[in-house]
């Protein structure tokens, strides 16, 4: 079942903390997988980066593989940050 299915399956029944935990579930494994493979791609020795095609350069791959890293980083920020309660009140906050 898709995300998309799961939800509508519980829009009327389900609160928006559920609904909050179903889209952290579903979207965690593709966090995972682009933080994964950007790992892996760093792993890449130089002479496999030798063999890539004459259009694309071994700083362009370089920038790429970084910008994977960088997206599923801020990717499962972004996710924490919607879907983790706070349990800590905000230093700004302390009075």
């Amino acid at each position: 079942m898709s995300i998309y299915d799961e939800l509508r399956k519980h829009c009327g029944e389900t609160g928006a903390e559920q609904k909050l935990r179903i889209l952290r579930r579903e979207l965690l494994r593709p966090i995972l997988t682009v933080q994964t493979a950007s790992a892996l791609l760093k792993q890449i020795d130089a002479e496999v980066v030798k063999g890539l095609p004459e259009n694309i350069s071994p700083d362009e791959f370089d920038r790429v593989i970084n910008w994977l890293a960088e997206a599923g980083g801020d990717l499962k920020e972004i996710l924490d940050a919607l879907t983790l309660e706070c349990t800590d009140t905000p230093a700004h906050q302390v009075e």
